[in-house]
């Protein structure tokens, strides 16, 4: 899956570091079952400093779980719904871009109490070594980022803006301010 110190270990040698700056903590967290990710939404939800947390339906490269949630939008509604349940903070859920309709999947976590959505992950993607004539990635498929992703990114967010009324973190290939 996704490499992360755990919940144990962000709480007591990381978190302290954060609450040092003086702002807003947006916490990104994942899960494979639906369990996981209330589980981990009920734990962070009592946690001092943390002001909210993204949940994170969209990675294409953990080898299970995960990216079910974010590609059904029936799924989706019911795991965003029932981590509303387990949380007062600020909920925002990480869409995926391998999807058929992106506008649809946030009106699902809408429609079940995200406060937000935030889009685009990466683009289920692969590279093959012309040489060993095998991939590049352990895991195969892998996700696509940087400045190729950018204008399917925007089309996304402006899709997104014509469906849901709640806000939307826009990202992926973004390389400078302007």
């Amino acid at each position: 899956g996704l490499q992360n110190p755990g919940f144990q270990e962000f709480i007591k040698n990381k978190l302290p570091y954060y609450r040092q700056l003086k702002t807003h903590l947006i916490v990104n967290f994942f899960g494979n079952t639906q369990r996981d990710y209330i589980e981990l939404a009920r734990r962070f939800d009592g946690v001092p400093g943390i002001s909210g947390l993204e949940m994170n339906i969209s990675c294409p490269n953990i080898k299970k779980g995960g990216i079910v949630f974010g590609v059904d939008p029936q799924m989706a509604f019911h795991l965003v719904r029932a981590v509303r349940k387990a949380t007062r903070l600020t909920l925002i859920i990480k869409l995926s871009p391998n999807v058929t309709d992106i506008a649809l999947m946030a009106k699902s976590a809408e429609d079940a109490g995200a406060d937000a959505v935030s889009l685009v992950n990466t683009f289920r993607a692969m590279a093959i070594n012309i040489y060993s004539k095998k991939p590049e990635l352990g895991n195969i498929i892998g996700g696509l980022s940087g400045p190729a992703i950018k204008p399917i990114a925007l089309r996304m967010v402006w899709e997104v803006y014509q469906a849901v009324k709640i806000p939307i973190i826009g990202m992926g290939g973004i390389m400078k301010a302007e």
